[in-house]
């Protein structure tokens, strides 16, 4: 009898690049506030991250600020 076939469990978004991880430093404590923000919310580090990241970019996109003001 064949063995049963796994079904690939995606969990980046659809549509996300997932094959081209982003590799990003950071500071111990900054690294703390996110494992944290992660636990609370039961979400993997990766993607409190990217939706972090994403809201960011969006207040800058909307109020015209630069990333580094």
């Amino acid at each position: 009898m064949k063995p049963a076939s796994k079904t690939r469990v995606r969990r980046a978004p659809n549509g996300a690049v997932s094959d081209k991880p982003i590799a990003v430093r950071l500071h111990p404590e900054e690294l703390e506030r996110f494992k944290s923000r992660a636990a609370r919310e039961q979400r993997s580090m990766a993607s409190v991250v990217r939706l972090a990241a994403l809201r960011g970019l969006d207040e800058c996109d909307r109020t015209n600020t630069p990333l580094t003001a």
